[in-house]
């Protein structure tokens, strides 16, 4: 198996996971045994997310180009903050998060609008 190929496979399983983290935590889980509640759900969303960036990041760097990879953590580090902001924001809207929730909304939305400016906006290097 050549490292292209390794890395196609593992976005692929990453993609997978983290879709289904997103979508669905509780009943992935379930499979192993687990029970979320509905706030240990925003947990695993977030995981989802991680595992999505994950997943953009090793399909930028499967030819090991590295202006590729670059773009590609630019691109999961947008995905998986904007991600993040939008289920916390959920989590606190609903109460499932305190008043804090909102810093952590703050931070990701500031961090996925970075991201965007370093990757297609003004700050843009290459």
């Amino acid at each position: 198996m050549t490292r292209s190929n390794f890395m196609m496979l593992a976005t692929i399983v990453a993609a997978v996971f983290g879709l289904a983290f997103l979508v669905a935590p509780s009943q992935l889980v379930a499979l192993y045994g687990v029970t979320l509640t509905p706030a240990t759900e925003v947990i695993g969303r977030i995981a989802g997310s991680v595992i999505l960036g994950f997943a953009i990041v090793f399909w930028g760097a499967r030819e090991g180009n590295a202006a590729d990879a670059l773009k590609a953590v630019m691109m999961a580090g947008l995905i998986a903050n904007g991600l993040d902001a939008l289920i916390l924001l959920h989590a606190t809207v609903t109460g499932l998060l305190n008043g804090l929730g909102w810093l952590q909304v703050l931070i990701n939305g500031a961090l996925a609008i970075g991201f965007w400016y370093f990757a297609y906006g003004k700050g843009k290097t290459a």
